[in-house]
């Protein structure tokens, strides 16, 4: 469509100009014109659709450099265009004067088409970055482009339950949280309303984690920015998190599992903190001895069962008896389980 616009102004272009410059010679300058004109248009078709393709092919490489956006607003694309249109016509005025009437116009309308056809085209892929520059965004304008332009992750969506969870914060000061955090003002919303439950064990939770927040935010390798979207197309904040990841083209901080199974299916890349932190216990091997605390007795008779400083189940096999004591064990097997690994021991000699 594009190229044939361009094609359509050439034509009239070579046309006037076939026109004018045939008029006036030859015995019959009627005849002249007419034959200057026909010439004139074909030249134009061909000539109009070689310079249409190749116009289009250095736009194209134009837009190819144009970082891409979440799908253009229609305000930013008719803004742009309007815009660069009325300054494609204040440039190309001057042919108006300088040209033939009939070629003057062609070549102006030319210009004008080109420059707002580019013009919404830039304005449509930079819509985020153009309506909070204009105030009409409370957005960051970092966040107004998709992260991750060669495929690192650059930010993340912060879920409510990553920031309960209680990890956050060590992952942060131990140096592997270099991504940016980006917290949805309804996910801020949500660990309000948890810190103002009625429950005091769910209220101190709440306050943990607004506690928590703080603390990352204070740490010089961490960036955070509050995003105000709201995704009114879904009701539950878990929808909500997955439609503003997919849009902005960001990972998703999580510790729910069932999330994670959503967001990916989706297609959107997680960061689970219980999987990375089960992921970096200690590899014990069948045939290792390690001392364990008994805790407490199994589920089968004559079991006892410790944990690992990390938290790790280990269930011993005739040592219930030794409750309250550190005793050596030798690892026999493990199992993973929903919760996380679970190793299965039996007693060692000292």
């Amino acid at each position: 469509m594009f190229v044939e616009i361009i094609r359509l102004f050439i034509v009239f272009l070579a046309t006037a100009a076939g026109f004018s410059l045939a008029r006036g010679g030859g015995a019959d300058p009627n005849a002249s014109a007419i034959l200057g004109a026909t010439l004139g248009a074909c030249v134009g078709y061909v000539a109009g659709g070689i310079l249409g393709r190749l116009i289009r092919l250095a736009m194209g490489t134009v837009e190819a450099s144009i970082e891409q956006a979440p799908p253009g607003q229609l305000l930013a694309g008719v803004a742009g265009a309007a815009a660069l249109g009325l300054l494609s016509a204040l440039i190309s005025l001057p042919a108006l004067f300088l040209l033939p009437v009939r070629m003057g116009w062609p070549v102006m309308g030319m210009i004008v088409w080109v420059g707002m056809y580019e013009g919404y085209t830039i304005a449509s892929h930079k819509a985020e970055d153009l309506l909070a520059l204009a105030g009409l965004s409370t957005r960051p304008l970092v966040r107004a482009s998709p992260y991750g332009r060669s495929g690192d992750l650059d930010a993340a969506l912060v879920d409510t339950s990553a920031i309960l969870d209680g990890r956050l914060l060590a992952v942060a000061r131990a140096g592997f949280l270099r991504c940016s955090l980006l917290i949805p003002r309804f996910v801020l919303d949500e660990l309000q309303t948890i810190a103002d439950a009625q429950e005091p064990g769910k209220r101190r939770k709440g306050q943990r984690g607004l506690d928590l927040l703080r603390a990352v935010k204070q740490e010089a390798t961490v960036d955070i920015h509050i995003l105000d979207d709201e995704v009114v197309e879904h009701e539950e904040v878990d929808a909500k998190l997955v439609s503003l990841a997919l849009r902005l083209k960001v990972s998703l901080l999580t510790v729910d599992m069932n999330l994670q199974r959503v967001a990916e299916l989706q297609g959107v890349r997680c960061l689970n903190l219980h999987r990375l932190a089960d992921g970096l216990r200690p590899v014990l091997v069948p045939g290792e001895v390690i001392r364990l605390p008994i805790s407490r007795e199994g589920k089968e008779p004559g079991q006892g069962v410790g944990f690992l400083d990390d938290g790790t189940m280990v269930v011993v096999g005739d040592a219930a008896e030794m409750i309250g004591q550190e005793i050596p064990v030798r690892v026999t097997g493990n199992v993973q389980t929903s919760v996380g690994r679970m190793l299965f021991a039996s007693l060692a000699a000292e």
